[in-house]
């Protein structure tokens, strides 16, 4: 997904994740037992030069696209601009079946678990790519990011730019506290603890939303959304992966060190970011920019990005993943080869308008390396995020899958273990909870669930 809208309602959020999620389950299940539910296994290469590129896009990816047409003049183009919730893009493409016409040639997935969608049956939209984008540029984004749009052995899905968790630390508090940033889970809890009693009010992170399962869950290897293929996922929530990390943030949540309030909440904006109450904060990448310099207006030189701490008897640092955007072919086109081109300039060159420009952080690794220059000359940040950023980047947890039902899960996690932490429940307890209303997800979404 893409940011939180700044001030953005939670609630309201959850309530429109849920709805269209359910009705996108629905467009899946339409005809899944008449077509199979696989992803496609061959691309069918189109290259009609003349035929104009229908682009659906978001307002801040448009820079981006209008800069590929300016470079490329003798390319046809229509540019749409979309605001999609999870599932409504395979909603249109349903309804686009049923017209047989309407199509875009290329769509930009601000919500990616729609791919999961849109690459199977029964609308089979997103073109394979593996025959239109060659091995060696799709070898060049951070691992795995490929990887997580991928089935069978082919490729849906070009990322334009990863969201992966780091440990955000507040250099000034830590030096005025005197406490050292942790390195493993247990030290975190340790502090976290210690702050509790020696500083209350000040947090060392967040329970809630994709704070809650991206930060903790992810960095833990959680098996809450792993999908092996199309059809098959695993979510077993009893694994050590994943109640080892309710187990140490049950202290956290009820000496109010952890916060089981969303950071886009109202209260907390007046609480926490006004009065500048982050000691530590596990989050996206892009939440540097997003919360604490563009919502909560920090002051310059205080924030500063490391690692996430390692999780007892981890062989292997992992990390969570919490948005991204991806762009993906039609199947419909009329010339994929050159939508297929159109994505991979879009993700990979260096065009200065281009994804340079783009406010997080790309997914191809030498792009990257382009757009941190401007994040190391920011005085807002301690020091230059991006070394830590890219280095996460590589690690996110191969648990995380794109799915078909992400808005039942986020719904039915604020249910389960939100309202747990909310008051002051027993966290590893609702896991339990969560892992019925999941499987039941999973199912209704046509997956084959395992443990």
């Amino acid at each position: 997904m893409t940011p939180h809208p700044v001030n953005a309602s939670s609630t309201n959020r959850r309530r429109t994740l849920r709805s269209t999620a359910v009705i996108g389950a629905a467009v899946v299940l339409l005809t899944l037992s008449a077509c199979g539910s696989g992803a496609k296994t061959g691309a069918k290469v189109t290259s009609d030069a003349s035929a104009t590129l229908t682009v659906w896009t978001d307002d801040t990816r448009q820079p981006a696209v209008e800069a590929y047409r300016a470079a490329h003049p003798d390319v046809k183009m229509n540019i749409v601009l979309t605001s999609f919730t999870a599932g409504q893009v395979a909603q249109k493409i349903a309804l686009d079946d049923k017209a047989g016409t309407g199509w875009p040639d290329v769509v930009f997935l601000g919500n990616p678990s729609d791919v999961s969608q849109l690459a199977a049956a029964p609308l089979r939209f997103a073109a394979p790519l593996n025959d239109l984008v060659p091995q060696s540029v799709r070898d060049g984004y951070a691992k795995g990011t490929v990887a997580g749009c991928s089935w069978g052995g082919q490729a849906y899905c070009l990322p334009n730019d990863v969201a992966p968790v780091v440990l955000w630390v507040n250099q000034k508090l830590m030096k005025q506290f005197g406490y050292t940033v942790p390195t493993t889970m247990a030290q975190y809890q340790a502090l976290g603890e210690k702050v509790a009693a020696q500083h209350p009010g000040y947090l060392v992170g967040d329970i809630n939303d994709r704070d809650g399962y991206g930060a903790f869950l992810g960095s833990s290897g959680c098996t809450d959304r792993q999908v092996t293929d199309p059809t098959h996922i695993t979510i077993d929530l009893s694994a050590d992966s994943c109640t080892r990390v309710t187990k140490l943030l049950q202290p956290l949540v009820e000496d109010g060190s952890v916060s089981p309030t969303s950071p886009w909440d109202t209260t907390f904006a007046a609480k926490v970011g006004a009065k500048d109450k982050f000691l530590m904060y596990p989050a996206a990448a892009w939440f540097g920019a997003y919360g604490f310099k563009g919502t909560y207006k920090l002051p310059n030189g205080e924030i500063a990005a490391y690692p996430m701490p390692t999780w007892p008897g981890s062989t292997t640092p992992v990390t969570g993943a919490e948005g991204g955007g991806l762009w993906v072919v039609s199947s419909h086109s009329k010339n994929t080869q050159g939508a297929a081109d159109m994505i991979t300039w879009l993700t990979t060159d260096s065009d200065p308008k281009g994804i340079v420009a783009s406010p997080t952080l790309p997914a191809y690794t030498a792009v990257a390396t382009r757009w941190c220059a401007a994040q190391k000359a920011d005085p807002f940040y301690a020091s230059d995020p991006c070394p830590v950023e890219q280095r996460e980047a590589d690690l996110m947890s191969p648990t995380f899958s794109y799915i078909r039902f992400e808005g039942q899960f986020d719904d039915s996690y604020a249910q389960t273990v939100i309202a747990a932490a909310t008051s002051k429940g027993d966290l590893t307890a609702a896991l339990s909870a969560w892992q019925g209303e999941l499987v039941q997800a999973a199912g209704n979404a046509d997956y084959t669930v395992s443990k």
